[in-house]
């Protein structure tokens, strides 16, 4: 059994839980955007090189230190994702992805609209705490 330092559940443990969940998120759009980096020629390789960057970062922060810095950097990094890739399931693209390559940019559309969902459910709770 290993010696791990649990926190203990109260207060704090929603908060905790909704920064680890959104930095998983984010580690899976780098994670996402790393496999799509890796398995096409696009034309913008060093653009999602960045992007994958951006989103580790964000994940280490939200992960770290979830405060409103941190979730306001999360939510404008994935609304300006998804803004210049809105997500569109079920219909034609005029990409030519196949395999993994093809479902890397859905899944991190996916992760991106979870992760945005967390970011509100946290300041939901935020604002209900204010009050």
């Amino acid at each position: 059994m290993t010696d791990v330092a649990l926190q203990p559940l109260g207060a704090g443990a929603l908060p905790r839980f909704l920064a680890h969940s959104a930095a998983g998120a984010a580690a899976g759009c780098a994670a996402a955007h790393g496999l799509g980096l890796a398995l096409s020629s696009h034309p913008r390789a060093a653009g999602t090189a960045l992007l994958a960057a951006a989103c580790l970062v964000c994940a280490v922060h939200l992960w770290r230190r979830p405060g409103r810095a941190a979730w306001a950097a999360h939510v404008v990094l994935t609304t300006a994702m998804l803004v210049a890739h809105p997500p569109v399931l079920g219909t034609h693209t005029h990409h030519a992805a196949t395999g993994p390559a093809a479902w890397a940019g859905p899944v991190a559309g996916l992760l991106a609209v979870v992760a945005l969902l967390l970011a509100a459910a946290r300041g939901y709770g935020a604002v209900r705490r204010a009050r």
